[in-house]
Parts: structure tokens; C-alpha cells; sequence
């Protein structure tokens, strides 16, 4: 057994009948570059069943405690069949970018099997130009944006010519009774801060500097947080959702990117936060809300993963709210507003912070942590989220087929119906937009407007 860390257990308390917890991507993928030309359902399950023993998680299920004493625990399914969670579907006929997002939207709609491995992946044919795609959900619970990344990298090859692994003969380990989970997680809840508190003990006779950085670190971000306003503007994207979701796809070269951040100033993730904003003026315009002087507060993951991590599952980010300026202003201004925003933040140790408030569940009992974890979602704290999570820049193929684009698909909260997420991998940026069905009717024309905000740069960049 292996028990849940407090980011990871947070996302099944926070999934409900409206709010599905799962991530997860629409890899567009050119076949004609694979051995014989094609990619069939059969080449797709002979790349991942060799690959599975890679990441041993997506044979294990949640199991909880009869009793509410602690968080749930990993434990492998013995009756793991890769044909339920590898499907296969086709579009009908043109097979174009709208038929797949119809396609997606259906799929992004359903909750996950809580009974089984918390993933899903399916094969779908009938894309216009020969082209395939494959659609996948993974629980939050199991993967953060890196996490999901790496296992990308596990799965997909450098090379044309597919890679077949000799995996070793798996077993699963006994499923533990109920008797057996309610011990380990009375033992558990006792150890834990009893271990912690020593752990932080070594560190601190360790490294008695570094320790004490960390502390002014985290006292200065907290600060910031509390000292900043917890409560977001107000938008038209904090509202109940419902159950259904919709999703729409924008790209652009990863070096447009570069080149908008060469010129003007910042990092990526800031030209990336600028065309959202620029976006989000454009949707408000369009709906004739009031933009001048209007900002939206984003939260913008970001991940603390030490070196020794960065191949584990799991969760391991922390956050920071990014006042978006909405209003009418020129490309060069909006992302020089930005930059100086999230240099600030990254100065202050805000991150810092964050992450203490996140992984306060480690210290807290189960039935407080799920509390605190709905409360917060219920709570206006922000009004969209904007991830970006960069990837490997070479050529990858998965059983010979040659990925175009990776489209990532997001949660939303139970009172903000809006995600946009964007993945760097293999030269192409790839937005996903996830929504809420009934907040926003007009994805297509925030989908449009982030290319339009994107034009905006690379004209003030001069490219």
C-alpha cells in the first residue's frame, strides 16, 4: 500500500456529480510516418501493455479506510484488463477539427471508474488528412502537468521505428481487507507528524542556513498571500457548473514564443500569460462587458518538483494568482505589466506559501482536509486557471506515428467554469481549453482571440 499525499487525496474530496477531477490531452498524430503507413488499435495496445511496468500506477486503484482516519491508499487491481481503460472510437464524416472536439467534449464529460485505475486512452480514427488522434483521462489524483509529461516521454519513442519492450511478469500484490486498512491508517495518522517533525529536526541540524532561508521564504509568502486580498474580481466565469463541459483547441510554433520573449522582454510563461489576457479582452469586448482598468486574477500552477521527483507521479506544485490586465492596452504594455507582476511574486516566495497552505492536509484529519479543500473551491480566490507545462522540443512518435500537436484538457472548479492549459512538446504550443457548458457558449471565440493575441505580440515584437 502506498497512502495518497494531501495534494493528490484533495482532488478526489474535491470531485463531485459536476466536477470531474481528471486531466488529460488530445494527441493529434500523423500515421504515414509509422513502418507500415497506418496506426491501428493493435499497434497502440502492443506499445502501452510493454510500457505499463513503467508507471505501476496505472495498475492500481483508490481504496479508503472504512473508517475516515486518514487518506486513501494505492493498491494494485487484480483484475486489471487493458481492453477497458484502451478503447477505440472514429469520427464521422469530414473527420475535422469540429468533429473532434464534439468527440472530446463527450468524453471529458464522464467521471472516471472510481472502482478501477483512474485512466482511460482511446484510439480515434477518421480524421480528415489520414491523421489519427488519442484522447486521454487521467485522474488528478495519480498526475500533476510534469508528471503527465514524463509519462508522455515513457510512452511516445525519438525515432520512427517503434520500440517494444520485454516487460516483466507482473503480479499483483494481495488486496489488504478492511481490518488491514483501518490499522495501517490509525498508524499512519500517529507516525506521521511524529515523522515529519523529526525529518524537519535532521534538515535543521543539517543545513541550519538553508532551513532558515526556507522559513523566511515561507513567512514572506504567506504574508503576500494573506496580505494581498484572498477574494478575486468578480467575472462571468465564477458560477456553478454543471456536469458537461466544452473544449476548444488553439497552436502556434513554440518558437513564436520565443521570439515574442527575445524581443520584449520576460520569460515564456509571461508571453503565454500576455496572450490569454489579450484573449480574455477580446472575449469581455465581444460580450460588451466593461474592460477598462479590469482585472482577472489567474492561478498559475507552478512546480515544486526536486530532481530526485522528477520521474515519480503524483502531485508536487505549488500555485501563484496572477492579476491578468483585461483592459484596453497595446500587446507591449499588457506583458510589460506582467513581467513585473510575476517577478514580484517569484521574489516574494509567494509560491512558497502557497505550497504550505496546499499540503496543510499533511497535519490535518481526512474528514477536515475534504472541508477545507470544497470550502476553498467554493470560494472566488480566482477566475480562470493558466497552465503551461513545457516538454521535450524534438520529433516524438508513439508506435511510429509522428505527434503534431498535444492539446491538454483540464478540471474546472465548482464555481469557476474556466482552464486553460498549454503544452510545449515536439516545436508546436498547444492551448486547451476546457469550460463549463453552459458559462462558456462562446469558447470558439475566446479560441480565435487567443490567436488574434498572439498576432498582437509578434507585431509589437517586430516579428
Amino acid at each position: 500500500m502506498e497512502r495518497l499525499g494531501p495534494q493528490d487525496a484533495s482532488f478526489l474530496y474535491l470531485e463531485t456529480p459536476n466536477v470531474h477531477q481528471h486531466v488529460g490531452g488530445v494527441a493529434v498524430l500523423d500515421p504515414s510516418t509509422s513502418p507500415r503507413g497506418t496506426l491501428v488499435y493493435d499497434d497502440l495496445v502492443r506499445v502501452i501493455s510493454s510500457r505499463l511496468h513503467l508507471a505501476p500506477r496505472f495498475r492500481q486503484k483508490v481504496l479508503f479506510p472504512p473508517l475516515p482516519v486518514s487518506r486513501p491508499v494505492w493498491v494494485d487491481d487484480p483484475d486489471f484488463d487493458l481492453s477497458f481503460h484502451l478503447r477505440r472510437a472514429a469520427l464521422p464524416s469530414p473527420g475535422s477539427r469540429r468533429e473532434l472536439i464534439d468527440y472530446v467534449q463527450r468524453v471529458i464529460s464522464r467521471p472516471l471508474d472510481r472502482t478501477k485505475p483512474l485512466w482511460e486512452a482511446y484510439l480515434v480514427e477518421g480524421l480528415e488528412d489520414g491523421l489519427v488522434a488519442v484522447v486521454t483521462k487521467v485522474h488528478h489524483a495519480m498526475v500533476d502537468g510534469l508528471a503527465a509529461i514524463d509519462l508522455a516521454s515513457a510512452l511516445f519513442d525519438f525515432s520512427p521505428e517503434p520500440q517494444i519492450l520485454t516487460p516483466p511478469r507482473w503480479k499483483p500484490e494481495r488486496t489488504p481487507d478492511s481490518l488491514e486498512l483501518l490499522a495501517d491508517a490509525l498508524f499512519d495518522e500517529i507516525a506521521h507528524p511524529i515523522q515529519g517533525l523529526a525529518e524537519l529536526a535532521q534538515r535543521t541540524l543539517a543545513t541550519p542556513s538553508r532551513v532558515a532561508r526556507q522559513a523566511g521564504e515561507l513567512v514572506g509568502g504567506l504574508l503576500q498571500i494573506l496580505g494581498g486580498g484572498m477574494i478575486a474580481p468578480s467575472s462571468p466565469f465564477n458560477r456553478m457548473v454543471g456536469p458537461n463541459r466544452r473544449f476548444a483547441m488553439a497552436d502556434a510554433p513554440v518558437q513564436t514564443f520565443k521570439d515574442v520573449k527575445n524581443a520584449l522582454g520576460g520569460t515564456v510563461n509571461d508571453v503565454v500569460l500576455a496572450t490569454v489576457a489579450g484573449a480574455l479582452y477580446r472575449l469581455l469586448r465581444h460580450r460588451k462587458e466593461p474592460t477598462r482598468g479590469r482585472v482577472l486574477r489567474a492561478m498559475v500552477p507552478v512546480s515544486v518538483r526536486a530532481d530526485d521527483q522528477k520521474s515519480t507521479l503524483g502531485n508536487r506544485v505549488s500555485s501563484i494568482f496572477v492579476d491578468l490586465p483585461v483592459g484596453p492596452m497595446g500587446a507591449k504594455r499588457r506583458l510589460a505589466m506582467i513581467r513585473e507582476t510575476t517577478k514580484h511574486l517569484k521574489e516574494s516566495g509567494y509560491a512558497v506559501g502557497a505550497e504550505f497552505l496546499m499540503n496543510i492536509g499533511s497535519w490535518a484529519p481526512p474528514t477536515i482536509h475534504a472541508m477545507a479543500a470544497r470550502l476553498a473551491a467554493r470560494t472566488r480566490v480566482m477566475n480562470l486557471v493558466v497552465s503551461n507545462v513545457p516538454g521535450p522540443q524534438v520529433p516524438m512518435y508513439i508506435a511510429g506515428a509522428r505527434l503534431l500537436a498535444q492539446y491538454p484538457v483540464m478540471p474546472i472548479a465548482e464555481a469557476m467554469g474556466l482552464s486553460i492549459a498549454v503544452t510545449s512538446l515536439a516545436g508546436t504550443m498547444a492551448f486547451g481549453i476546457t469550460a463549463d457548458w453552459d458559462t462558456l457558449p462562446d469558447i470558439d471565440v475566446l479560441a480565435q482571440a487567443l490567436e488574434d493575441s498572439l498576432a498582437e505580440l509578434r507585431k509589437a515584437a517586430g516579428k
